[in-house]
């Protein structure tokens, strides 16, 4: 009898622990993306997330977790259908001065942001909205491009 209502009791955690670590995890994308890739410049890096279809009416993009960080995905407007994520990184030249004047053009940046879902180095985390339920998609295979 002890057997069993252990057996049970393990089952029964693993279930719940089960349901936890997914994090609405899906394995369908919200929309059709082509290549992801990133580029590096002066203390900022930018990813790009070209979209070829996608339901606006139904699927919102919000964010996405990618190298530790958070940055909320936005819209261009540059006639093409693209997302990009702004992540601001440290730069190495900042402006030291006793007058805050000088120090204004410096950037502050970004806190680490852990992702609610554990990722590789070239992967992404995508966090969107479908018809009013946060849901996130995993995005591999991302390049750096110069």
């Amino acid at each position: 009898m002890k057997h069993t209502y252990f057996i049970f009791s393990i089952f029964f955690f693993s279930l719940f622990t089960n349901c936890g670590t997914n994090k609405n995890l899906q394995e369908e994308a919200p929309a059709q993306f082509a290549q992801a890739f990133y580029t590096k410049t002066d203390g900022e890096m930018m990813f790009y997330l070209p979209v070829t279809a996608i339901q606006k009416n139904r699927v919102e993009l919000k964010n996405i977790y990618f190298k530790g960080l958070k940055s909320p995905i936005v819209h261009n407007q540059d006639g093409q259908n693209s997302y990009t994520a702004s992540f601001g990184i440290r730069q190495s030249d900042y402006v030291m001065s006793s007058d805050p004047r000088e120090e204004y053009g410096n950037k502050m940046p970004q806190k680490p942001e852990k992702s609610p879902v554990s990722i590789e180095k070239d992967q992404a985390l995508l966090e969107y909205q479908e018809n009013g339920e946060t849901k996130y998609y995993v995005i591999s295979n991302i390049e750096e491009r110069k």
